[in-house]
C-alpha cells in the first residue's frame, strides 16, 4: 500500500458513490445486482475543491440492447455537529451529452442497522433532514419529532432514533434513473456536482492517537499538522481543520469487471495545503496541482477515503 502525501485542500466533506446497476425493490429500497452484460470500458474520477467529475465509458457486450436500473449510492450519513451542513449540492447526470432526470430514494436505519424508513414516514419525519433538525444558539433542539403525541416520540425512541430528543438515525441516500445500453455500443455517462460546504474540527490530541489512519495519514504529516494546530478553539492541545471525501468505489464490480482503464485525479486548491489517501499503486504528481493514479484491468477491493488538511500557522 502506496502512502500518499501531497498537498490540496477540499472545502467540503462529503461521501460518494460509483454507479452501480440494481433494480427497484418497493419493500427494500434499491439494492444493487450483478449486470455482468454490461462492461466499464473507463473510469475518470475526478475531486477538487469547487467540483468533482465522473465521466464513465460503458460497453454493452451482447447483441440486444440491455435496460436497467442505474445507480449512485452515497455510503452512510449521520447528523453532523459541523460548522456547516454537510450535503450534496447540484447533483447532474448526462448520457451522451444530453442531461437526464433521476429520481432519488433515501432510507433510514437505527444504529443497530435496521431499516426504519417506513416508521419514520409515517409519522411525516423528514429522514434527510434528520426531521428538520435544528439548534439555537442557546442549544436547545427542534425537530420534526416536536409535533408529535408523548406516545409517537415513545415509539420512536424505543425504535433507537431518538436519544435525549436528537435524532440518531443513519441516512441512506442513492440516485438512480432507468438506462438502455445499446447493443455492442460504448454508452458515455457523466455526473458532476458541487462538494458539500463543510468543515470539522480535530482534536490534535485525539489525532496523535490515530484518527485518520483510514487515510494512511504518514507520521511525518501528522507530526507537521499537530505543530501547526492552532489553540484558539478550546483545545490546550491544538486542534486541526479536517475535510474528507468518502467515495464508494467497489459499486463498480456490479457491473462486468474489471474496469479496463482506471484514473483518479485529485485536484489541487493551493500547493501549501496537504491531502492524504490509501493507494495500491503509484500516483503521479502531474503538476502543481494535480495528483494523477492510472490502473488497468481494476477491480476495487475497498472505498476511497481522502482527506484534505489545511495548515495555518499562528496562535
Amino acid at each position: 500500500m502506496m502512502r500518499i502525501l501531497m498537498c490540496c485542500v477540499l472545502l467540503s466533506g462529503l461521501a460518494l458513490g460509483n454507479d452501480g446497476s440494481g433494480g427497484a425493490v418497493p419493500s427494500g429500497g434499491l439494492q444493487l445486482r450483478r449486470e455482468a452484460r454490461i462492461s466499464m470500458e473507463k473510469e475518470r474520477l475526478a475531486i477538487g475543491p469547487e467540483k468533482v467529475t465522473v465521466e464513465y465509458e460503458f460497453l454493452n457486450t451482447i447483441a440486444q440492447d440491455v435496460t436497467t436500473e442505474v445507480l449512485f449510492p452515497l455510503p452512510a450519513q449521520r447528523l453532523s455537529f459541523s460548522p456547516r451542513p454537510l450535503k450534496i449540492e447540484g447533483w447532474h447526470v448526462w448520457v451522451e451529452g444530453k442531461e437526464l432526470p433521476y429520481e432519488t430514494e433515501i432510507r433510514a436505519t437505527n444504529p443497530n442497522g435496521v431499516d426504519q424508513t417506513a416508521l419514520l414516514r409515517r409519522f411525516s419525519i423528514d429522514i434527510a433532514s434528520y426531521g428538520n433538525f435544528d439548534q439555537d444558539a442557546n442549544g436547545k433542539v427542534t425537530t420534526d419529532a416536536d409535533k408529535l403525541s408523548a406516545a409517537q416520540r415513545q415509539e420512536l425512541r424505543r425504535a433507537g432514533l431518538l436519544d435525549n430528543g436528537f435524532p440518531t438515525w443513519a441516512v441512506f441516500k442513492t440516485y438512480h434513473w432507468r438506462q438502455t445500453f445499446p447493443a455492442r455500443k460504448i454508452l458515455h455517462v457523466k455526473h458532476e456536482y458541487a462538494p458539500a460546504s463543510g468543515l470539522q474540527y480535530l482534536n490534535a490530541r485525539e489525532f496523535q492517537k490515530g484518527a485518520g489512519f483510514d487515510a494512511c495519514v504518514d507520521a511525518g504529516l501528522r507530526k507537521l499538522l499537530i505543530e501547526a494546530a492552532p489553540k484558539n478553539r478550546g483545545f490546550t492541545e491544538g486542534s486541526i481543520d479536517t475535510l474528507w471525501v468518502d467515495y464508494i468505489l467497489t459499486t463498480a464490480n456490479t457491473w462486468k469487471t474489471p474496469i479496463k482503464d482506471f484514473e483518479l485525479v485529485v485536484e489541487k486548491s493551493a500547493p501549501e495545503d496537504q491531502v492524504s489517501f490509501c493507494w495500491d499503486g503509484e500516483v503521479e504528481q502531474a503538476d502543481n496541482f494535480r495528483l494523477v493514479a492510472r490502473v488497468k484491468n481494476f477491480v476495487p477491493k475497498r472505498e476511497l477515503k481522502v482527506m484534505f488538511f489545511q495548515v495555518r500557522k499562528g496562535p
